[in-house]
């Protein structure tokens, strides 16, 4: 059925076959067995190397447990503009790494102003991706069609001004 659409559109179209897709957009593809494992490996070492973050330890997980932030307090300001590519470079490797997401949204909220206790916030994710480089999503290949979701919430868990922070989670083939 593949073959026969690639046949038909370089009829129609002007195309080159490129074989397999390898990257797309920086995120790198591979098909295997198993079904199509994509990640950001060489995005990762560039954001590590950016930030001068390559030669520090790897840590176990992107934020420590319990971690309270505000907008008040948490030492003096930093470079914004910094601050803003750290936190952008993060949210781009979120599409193929979901174990980020909290961390990385919870840091965002403190781009207009981010103080010295974000910016160590910030830091330790990019330690954590240091020791996660290999992590990424796997589409499974003939995997259960069954679907599973998953919540939770912090019940006003926000210092600054008591709003929720909540998420949510949808398994599908996985």
């Amino acid at each position: 059925m593949f073959l026969s659409f690639k046949e038909s559109m370089k009829i129609n179209f002007d195309m080159t076959d490129l074989g397999k897709m390898r990257y797309f957009l920086g995120v790198e593809v591979l098909q295997k067995e198993e079904g199509i494992y994509m990640c950001q490996r060489k995005f990762t070492r560039d954001i590590l190397d950016r930030f001068g973050m390559k030669n520090n330890n790897g840590v176990n997980n992107p934020i420590v447990p319990g971690v309270k932030l505000s907008k008040k307090g948490g030492g003096a300001e930093v470079d914004i503009t910094l601050y803003k590519h750290m936190i952008g470079s993060l949210m781009y490797l979120t599409v193929t790494r979901p174990d980020l997401m909290f961390a990385v949204c919870l840091t965002s909220r403190y781009m207009s102003a981010p103080t010295e206790a974000h910016f160590q916030v910030v830091k330790r994710i990019l330690r954590y991706i240091k020791g996660t480089m290999e992590f990424g999503i796997l589409y499974r290949r003939g995997g259960d069609e069954k679907v599973l979701s998953y919540t939770d919430s912090d019940y006003a868990g926000d210092l600054d001004d008591r709003k929720s922070t909540s998420g949510f989670l949808f398994l599908m083939c996985g």
